[in-house]
């Protein structure tokens, strides 16, 4: 039987056209890659009817003829081969959407981000992460350096699973895990009457040029320092450095005695320097985690476990 080919546009669409669904493209190209009815159905897992009757409403949608059909052919029409291609192109972009979309989740699943201030950076905290890696080998771990005011606002937005400070939170959705309590040392040079084998009164320290490190705006550490000193003696901060590197080469220059904690200290080791621990009057400073008042993931509870399992 020959077939006939009337008009590609059986009738004026003037209407403006409904945007096609994902459904009705991928019929369409299934039919046209099989152009046979029952065997595009069975591809589709649908009945040969439910797939007739898609493919009127398609070409009344669009007021096109799409295909050429007797009982025994089914052909392209030139409007449905004009449309092939653009129909394969939106099926590939939605596919293309969809696997990047998995990838995303796969990745966010399998994925920690922490940050960490530098105020309390220290080789326990490496140990525990390396005890957390052995036991996560796949998971991708994330580390940034952040100020405790840059931690907070990152762990807020999202951008950050958890930080490691030392500080307290009172905002709301933020809740800080207590890890472990730190020590205050003084750093004196090696020739220093300070020097010597023995735990130093914070008393003593009101005669010596003292390092402090400036403040960060959200971590009290150092303002801790100042509230405990003896008020009968004055204490003179002469030098405000910004990180505990630049304190310690101003103390092994000779210019005074540094304040820092014992994790401080650990990553800035000078040879002409010497640690002393502060007798009392101190309050210890205590490391805190920050993380979401969300129950934690169980990537990031397993790590907790393993910052408070090391020791110092």
């Amino acid at each position: 039987m020959q077939l006939v080919k009337q008009a590609d546009t059986p009738r004026a669409a003037s209407r403006p056209i409904r945007p096609l669904e994902l459904r009705q493209y991928r019929y369409f190209v299934i039919l046209a890659e099989e152009l046979h009815f029952a065997r595009a159905a069975e591809r589709l897992n649908i009945g040969q009817s439910n797939l007739s009757r898609e493919i009127r409403s398609l070409e009344h949608q669009t007021g096109l003829r799409l295909f050429y059909r007797t009982s025994r052919r089914t052909e392209l029409s030139f409007a449905g081969e004009g449309l092939l291609d653009q129909a394969r192109r939106v099926l590939a972009a939605e596919e293309h959407a969809r696997l990047a979309i998995g990838e995303f989740k796969r990745s966010a699943k399998d994925r920690l981000r922490i940050g960490i201030c530098e105020r309390v950076a220290c080789s326990r905290i490496a140990g525990a992460l390396v005890d957390w890696r052995r036991t996560h080998p796949d998971v991708v771990l994330q580390i940034v350096s952040r100020s405790g005011r840059a931690l907070l606002g990152e762990i807020e937005a999202g951008l950050l699973d958890a930080g490691i400070t030392a500080m307290r939170v009172s905002e709301s959705g933020t809740v800080a895990d207590q890890l472990w309590t730190d020590a205050w040392v003084a750093a004196v040079p090696k020739d220093h009457l300070l020097a010597s084998g023995r735990a130093i009164e914070p008393a003593e320290l009101a005669r010596e040029r003292l390092a402090l490190l400036a403040p960060d705006p959200i971590c009290t550490l150092e303002q801790q320092i100042i509230e405990r000193m003896p008020t009968d003696s004055p204490f003179f901060i002469a030098e405000r450095p910004s990180t505990a590197l630049a304190l310690m080469t101003w103390v092994e220059a000779g210019c005074g005695v540094g304040l820092l904690t014992a994790s401080q200290g650990e990553g800035v080791v000078h040879a002409n320097v010497i640690f002393r621990p502060l007798r009392r009057g101190l309050p210890p400073p205590v490391v805190h985690l920050l993380r979401s008042d969300a129950p934690p993931s169980p990537l990031l509870s397993g790590l907790i476990e393993c910052l408070r399992a090391t020791r110092p």
